[in-house]
This record gives C-alpha cells, structure tokens and sequence, in this order.
C-alpha cells in the first residue's frame, strides 16, 4: 500500500499547479515583481514551490509544501531559506495534523504566488501557512490515498459526491469517511449527538441524522441535496418550522451556504424542544420570520408565496423588514387581525416585508399599539444593497466563450448576479460575497438567448451546475459544460 506519490508544482507565469515543472523554480526577482510590498524596510516572504502527496508505510497520508522564505531588508534580499510545511492524515485514528499547526486551520486560503509578512508580525510563518492555498487536485490525491486505506480497513471504498472541497473535505474524510457530511454538521448537532449519529448510523448515518432531526417519510431529493450540500438538510428543517411542507417548494431552497445572511452552519438543533436555530440576536429573527410565515400559509399556497420568501431568504433583512417582523410578533397580528385595517393586512399578506408596509404599519399602529411603535420610529434607517462591480483576471473572462449554439457569460456586477437568482428561482444571489472574495466564481449558461444553467466554480473545479429551482441538467447540457471545462482546465464530476 505504500510507495506512492504524486508532486505539483507551481507555476507563476498561469498562476495554477501542475504535474510538470515548466517554469524556473529559482528566479525569485520574477516571483517578487508581482508581489505589494508593504514594508520594503524589513518583510518575509514566502514563496510556495510545490505540493507532495505520498502514502506512508503506518498507513498515513503526508501533504507537504515546500517553500522558500525570502528575507528583504531595505529592497534587498538578505537570506534564503527552504521550508517545508506538512500535514499528516491518519484515516484510523480520525487524526490531521499539520506543521505549522495554523496550516489545517478553517480558513480562506487565497494566495499562491507569495504571501508577504512586514517585520511588526510576531509569528509571521504561522500567518502565512493560516491562508496558503492547498490545490484541489492534491486534496483529491491525498483522498484517493486515504480512500485505498479506508477500503482495507472497511472492505469497501468509500464514495464521496458532495461539493465539498479543499482542506475542510480532506478533514471532514480523515474524522468521518463513511460520511463526510456527518462531520461538516458536526457544530450544528453538538458533539454528544454527532458521536451517536456515526456510531449508531455506522454505513448509513443518513437515516440516523434524520432520526434525530425528526424528519419522517425522508423524500428521495432531500437525500441526494444532502448528499452534494450537507447544509440542505438544514434548510429542510428550517422550512418545515416555518409551515412549508411541499418538497418539490423547498428544494428550490436547497444548495445555499446562508439565509437571510446568516450561516447555516452557525445554527444550532435542539433535540429536546426539536427547534433548529441560530444563537445570539439573529435567533429572534429567525424566530418572528418562522412566526409571520406560518400566518402567511395560513392565508396563501405555498407555491404563491415561495417566490417571495426565496427573495427574501437570497438576501439580508432590512430595517424595514426586522421591525415589520418586531412589530407583527409584540402586536401578535397572527392571532389579532382586527386591530389594524384590513386594507394594511392585505398589503401585509400581498406584498410582504417591504418599506412601504412598514410604513403604513407603524402608522397603523401608532394609534392601536403606541408603546410598540414608540420605542422605534425613529430608530435606524433601511439600507439598500449596493451594487459593486466583479474584477476578473485574464484567464477569468477567457471563460466567456461560445460552444455552438451554447454561450458562457459571467456576471458583470451585484445587480446582474441578483437577477440570475431571480431568474433561476435559487440562492445564487447569496454568493455576492464569495464572488466579491475571489472564494466563488460564478458563471451562467445560455442555450441561443435562454438562460438554461447555473455554475458554480472553486479552485479549479466546477462545484455546481443545475438549473431552474436547482433542478438537475439534462445530458446536452452536462455535455456541452464539461466541453467548457475541459477547454478552461476546469475539473468537471457529472
């Protein structure tokens, strides 16, 4: 089982790793020149050169970075020294270790060609190995080794079809290879119930998790969403708190990282009161939502209010929209709907959280109920989104590219990619951040003039690719991506 090994190698001229070194290792003045310099008194800086992944005779697998660090003092390089930063998986222990320790820490891991340390950071090696990135494609190697070893152990290979990727995949394997999944809800569900759930569920934790989440008559979507997006299971939990119950609805939902801007996995499940909800302040809003969308149901399908509350789910409550949810829940409109005028009430079941609602609302209710609407009418003030244009590199809009009749477009700006979300009927709109970060790279499919897919892509590596409602491409247009892909040196599973 031991022996193998496979390197990368970085290549500064793309900006990408490879199996081949093509480009000179040494010439550090190159790598400098396309570095920002903060400091030019005194900097380290650290210059990656290439990624092994070996599996080792005690059945561990070694990911190990070497890098060179190069001191500048007044403009001038003083000292080279060679590096090497490694992290060790032992799949039989649940174990991952790496040296430096920040270097299996979760965070966003953004720089390739160099990472620059001015002389007033106190641990600058522990700075830099925190955000280096790890390429998907020795991630993918280490698991294919780790998966060699879980076979012998387990007699059978373990499969893995989610969307996660990159350091947290890797991790999530090593603790739980049967499940991965398991492992990424592991803060949601608490230590004590995610032991149980993997103990008890063993080679079908699935079931087990919906067990103890209360889900019954478990429909055949939810599991293949959970499968690729372990957070839309959450979100399942979520809609049905809020009185939906039509799967073919809350699939539109699925596939999300955030709602309402808050992280899903920041939730957290009580098992005792079976409530899924967020700590902190962000708990009583969600709380009052829950709340004003059961009266909703009450009055409305729920295919007539989906597209709404998709809406408002893709983006960050407003002002407007908390102190309307404030103001429903301490007037208790659910159970009172005599107290305002029926015409308000209508605009309220019609048009929602909306400034003019609320408006009309507190006005409403400055006469019936003062002492709610006193304490806030003049607090705060609603903030509109602003739209904020996307950079991208050369190699980016390279992606914009014709196949035939099919077209790839990336989106230009806030705005644009808000309107796909509208357009899809999905949650690409909650990625503004991740595109804004250089985390995601989204990217849409046109068949002639008609939108047909939605893409998303992270390291290298196409993560998602569905259409209208997050439902699943037909095979034309699988094809026609993975041409796409593999003309761009995407990696494309379909």
């Amino acid at each position: 089982m031991n022996g193998k090994k496979r390197c990368f190698y970085y290549n500064a001229i793309e900006d990408d790793w490879q199996q081949e070194q093509v480009c000179p290792q040494d010439d550090l003045e190159y790598r400098l020149k396309g570095l920002k310099m903060d400091d030019w008194r005194f900097s380290y800086v650290y210059l990656p050169l290439s990624w092994s992944v070996e599996l080792l005779p005690n059945r561990t697998v070694e990911l190990a970075l070497h890098v060179k660090r190069v001191t500048l003092e007044e403009n001038t390089i003083t000292e080279v020294t060679d590096k090497d930063w490694t992290i060790e998986c032992d799949i039989d222990h649940g174990n991952l270790q790496g040296w430096p320790a920040s270097i299996v820490g979760n965070d966003i891991r953004n720089w390739r060609n160099g990472y620059v340390c001015g002389g007033s950071i106190l641990f600058p090696e522990l700075l830099a190995a925190r955000h280096v990135d790890i390429p998907a494609v020795a991630i993918d190697v280490a698991i294919d080794y780790l998966r060699e070893i879980a076979e012998d152990k387990y007699g059978f290979r373990p499969s893995y079809l989610g969307d996660a990727h990159g350091l947290q995949h890797l991790i999530a394997f090593c603790e739980s290879a049967l499940d991965p999944n398991i492992y990424i809800l592991k803060d949601v569900l608490g230590q004590a119930a995610y032991k149980a759930i993997k103990e008890q569920g063993r080679f079908d934790s699935y079931r087990e998790l919906c067990r103890y989440l209360d889900i019954e008559n478990l429909p055949p979507s939810l599991r293949k969403a959970y499968v690729r997006s372990p957070e839309s299971i959450l979100v399942y939990v979520f809609l049905r708190q809020c009185g939906f119950t039509d799967i073919n609805i809350i699939r539109r939902f699925f596939y999300r990282e955030e709602i309402f801007g808050y992280r899903l996995l920041n939730m957290r499940y009580n098992a005792t009161a079976g409530v899924l909800n967020l700590r902190g302040t962000g708990a009583y809003d969600l709380d009052r939502f829950q709340r004003f969308c059961r009266w909703l149901l009450r009055h409305r399908e729920e295919k007539a209010i989906a597209p709404r509350v998709l809406r408002w789910c893709n983006d960050n409550f407003t002002y407007a929209a908390l102190d309307t949810l404030r103001m429903f829940v301490e007037a208790e409109l659910d159970n009172n709907e005599g107290l305002i005028d029926w015409n308000v009430y209508r605009r309220l079941l019609n048009e929602g959280l909306t400034q003019e609602v609320h408006d009309a609302l507190v006005d409403e209710l400055f006469i019936a109920r003062p002492d709610i609407v006193n304490r806030y009418r003049s607090a705060g003030k609603n903030s509109k989104r602003e739209n904020k244009i996307y950079e991208y590199k050369e190699k980016e809009l390279a992606l914009e590219t014709n196949l035939g009749e099919y077209t790839f477009h990336l989106p230009r700006d806030t705005n644009e990619l808000h309107k796909w979300g509208n357009l899809f009927h999905n949650c690409v709109a909650s990625y503004d951040s991740d595109v804004l970060s250089k985390w995601s790279l989204i990217a849409a499919m046109k068949k002639q003039e008609k939108y047909v897919a939605c893409i998303e892509v992270k390291q290298g590596r196409i993560t998602q690719a569905l259409g209208y409602c997050n439902q699943s491409l037909p095979a034309d247009y699988r094809a026609a991506i993975a041409e796409w892909a593999k003309e761009n040196k995407i990696f494309y599973r379909h």
